[in-house]
């Protein structure tokens, strides 16, 4: 996690000793919310390089930013490593990652986030209202369709912020790092021909 490959308490290392200190509950790979694919970042050097993936990496640039109470700044990283469960090409090419690039694939089984980071982090499938919460990741990931949350769910009074249209969808998926927001609202603009339907983001009228 962090641009660094995620180990568990109790893991060898390439030398053959176990890991003694850190986390026991680490999970790889599995569907509640964790990443099962490495985030390309972390230390470089040379051109620069990452030594761990081995990776050509360019650091994030900053094409557009303009002003404002939510600014927009268009920025975008680039690396060469590829991993076992890629995410989409983006809008700029392979290899090439924006923080907009998000994407939800949605399948019978399970949905798969698709970060800005090229990683891809697997959920179980949502019931229309449900909200399922990534420990790892530190966010939520919810489904539209009900137009209020019970005043249970942390997430109730960021609810009702969202537009109607909005919360009563059922083809409509958020989420939300923060209990103070803002949204990332994920739907899909056009039908996608297969039974893989990618949801992409969109920023509501409101601004949340």
């Amino acid at each position: 996690m962090g641009g660094k490959p995620a180990a568990r308490q109790g893991d060898m290392t390439r030398k053959g000793l176990d890991i003694v200190q850190g986390s026991a509950g680490v999970l790889i790979g599995a569907p509640t919310g964790v990443a099962c694919s490495v985030c390309p970042g972390g230390i470089t050097y040379a051109n620069p390089v990452n030594p761990v993936l081995g990776a050509k990496v360019l650091p994030g640039e900053t094409d557009l930013a303009l002003p404002g109470p939510l600014p927009f700044i268009l920025s975008r990283a680039y690396s060469s490593y590829r991993t076992r469960t890629p995410a989409p090409v983006g809008v700029f090419g392979p290899g090439w990652k924006a923080p907009f690039d998000i994407r939800l694939q949605v399948h019978e089984r399970e949905l798969i986030l698709n970060d800005s980071g090229g990683r891809s982090i697997h959920f179980e499938p949502l019931f229309p209202g449900e909200v399922s919460y990534s420990r790892s990741e530190s966010f939520w990931l919810a489904r539209g369709g009900v137009a209020e949350q019970h005043s249970s769910q942390p997430l109730s009074a960021l609810w009702q912020v969202l537009p109607e249209d909005v919360r009563l969808s059922p083809h409509v998926y958020l989420a939300t790092n923060s209990l103070q927001g803002p949204w990332w609202i994920l739907s899909w603009p056009e039908r996608v021909r297969g039974r893989t339907r990618c949801c992409r983001l969109r920023r509501p009228h409101t601004g949340c």
